[in-house]
C-alpha cells in the first residue's frame, strides 16, 4: 500500500486489490485481462484517512474508458486529483474511495467520481439510468438527518430516497451521523450505465462521523454507446444485353440486296424501276425489325415475269420461237441461193 501525505497531517493511501498499483504521481498501472474485455480492474484511494478533527479530505478521480472490437484500441485513462492522466490497455469498472475517513470531528470531506464509457462493439447492450443507493442513515441528531431537505440545505441528497440493493452507485451511507451537520452537504448520483461494461461506484461510506461535519460526495456516469455490427450490402443490378440488336442489323442488310438485285433485273422500264424502289427499300426495313428475312414469291422482272407463268406456257412459248427461226431460215436459204446464182451470171459476162 503506498501513502501520500498532504500538509505534514494529510495522506492519500491508494488501495491496489492485487491488479492496480498507483505511482506517487497519481499513475495507474493495470494489468490486461484479455484484449477487448471489460476487466474489472478497481482503484481505491482515500480509504480511511485524516481522522484526526478538523482536518479536510478532498480526493477525485476522472476515468474514461473505450471498449471496441479491436484490442489496440480499447483501454482506459484515468487522472487521480488533477494529476497527469495514466493510460492503459485495460478497463476501470470499480472505483471505492474516501470510505471511513474524516471521523475526527469537524471534518470536511469532499469527493468526485467522473466515469465516462465510450463503447463501439458488435451487439452492445443499450445503456440505462445507473442505479443508486445513497443517504441511508447518514445525519445524526438532534433532528439532522442527511437527506430531508433542510434551511440552508434545500437539496442534500440526490436522489432520495434511494435504497436499491446492489446498485451501481452506493454513497454517503451511514455518514455524518455525529450531530451538527454543516451546510451545505450534499451527495449526489446520476448516469447511465451499459451491462456491456458494468459499473461499481463505492464511495463516502461511514465517514465524517465525528460531529460538526460537512459532506459533498458526488459521481457522474456518461456512457456512449455504438453498434458497429456490419449490415448486408446491396446487390448490383443486371446489365443490358446488346446481342440482339447486332443480330438484327445482319439480317436487314440480307434484305436490302435480296430487293435492290430484283429491282436490277427489271431493267431500265417503269416496271423495272418500280421493282427497285418497292423492294430494295422494303429490304432494308425488314432487315432492321427482324434477324433474317426469307424472300418470299417469284422474283419479279419487269411486266410480271416470266417466273408468274406456268410451266406449260413456257414450253410452248419455247416452241413458237424454235420453229419461227427453222421458218425464218427455211424461207432465207432458197433466196440466198438466188443471189448467188445472180452473182455468179454477172461475172461471167
Amino acid at each position: 500500500m503506498l501513502t501520500r501525505t498532504f500538509g505534514g497531517r494529510h495522506s492519500l493511501r491508494l488501495a491496489t486489490a492485487g491488479i492496480v498499483a498507483l505511482a506517487l504521481g497519481g499513475g495507474v498501472a493495470l494489468v490486461l485481462s484479455g484484449p477487448a474485455t471489460a476487466a474489472n480492474v478497481p482503484i481505491g484511494q482515500c480509504n480511511g484517512i485524516n481522522d484526526t478533527p478538523g482536518l479536510t479530505t478532498t480526493c477525485d478521480v476522472v476515468i474514461i474508458n473505450n471498449l471496441t472490437n479491436n484490442p489496440g484500441t480499447t483501454g482506459s485513462s484515468v487522472t487521480l486529483n488533477g494529476g497527469i492522466p495514466t493510460t492503459s490497455s485495460d478497463l476501470v469498472t470499480s472505483v471505492t474511495q474516501c470510505n471511513a475517513s474524516g471521523n475526527g470531528g469537524g471534518g470536511t470531506l469532499t469527493c468526485s467520481v467522473s466515469i465516462t464509457n465510450n463503447i463501439a462493439v458488435n451487439g452492445p447492450a443499450a445503456a440505462s439510468a445507473a442505479t443508486v443507493n445513497q443517504c441511508v442513515g447518514s445525519g445524526g441528531p438532534p433532528g439532522n438527518p442527511l437527506g430531508p431537505p433542510l434551511p440552508g440545505n434545500p437539496d442534500p441528497c440526490t436522489p432520495f430516497p434511494a435504497t436499491t440493493t446492489g446498485a451501481t452507485i452506493t454513497q454517503c451511507n451511514g455518514s455524518a451521523a455525529g450531530g451538527g451537520l454543516v451546510a451545505p452537504s450534499t451527495c449526489d448520483a446520476s448516469g447511465t450505465v451499459s451491462s456491456s461494461l458494468p459499473m461499481t461506484i463505492n464511495q463516502c461510506n461511514g465517514s465524517v462521523n465525528g460531529g460538526g461535519a460537512k459532506i459533498n460526495c458526488s459521481t457522474t456516469i456518461t456512457t456512449n454507446v455504438v453498434d458497429t455490427t456490419p449490415t448486408g450490402g446491396t446487390g448490383g443490378t443486371g446489365g443490358t444485353g446488346g446481342t440482339g440488336g447486332t443480330t438484327g442489323g445482319t439480317g436487314g442488310t440480307t434484305g436490302g440486296t435480296t430487293g435492290g438485285t430484283g429491282g436490277t433485273a427489271g431493267g431500265s422500264t417503269p416496271a423495272g424501276a418500280g421493282g427497285t424502289t418497292a423492294h430494295g427499300s422494303g429490304g432494308t426495313a425488314a432487315g432492321s425489325t427482324s434477324g433474317s428475312i426469307i424472300p418470299l414469291g417469284a422474283p419479279h422482272t419487269g411486266f410480271g415475269g416470266a417466273a408468274h407463268a406456268p410451266f406449260d406456257v413456257l414450253i410452248a412459248l419455247g416452241a413458237l420461237a424454235l420453229a419461227g427461226s427453222v421458218a425464218a431460215f427455211a424461207t432465207a436459204m432458197p433466196r440466198r441461193r438466188r443471189l448467188a446464182s445472180r452473182e455468179g451470171s454477172s461475172g461471167s459476162s
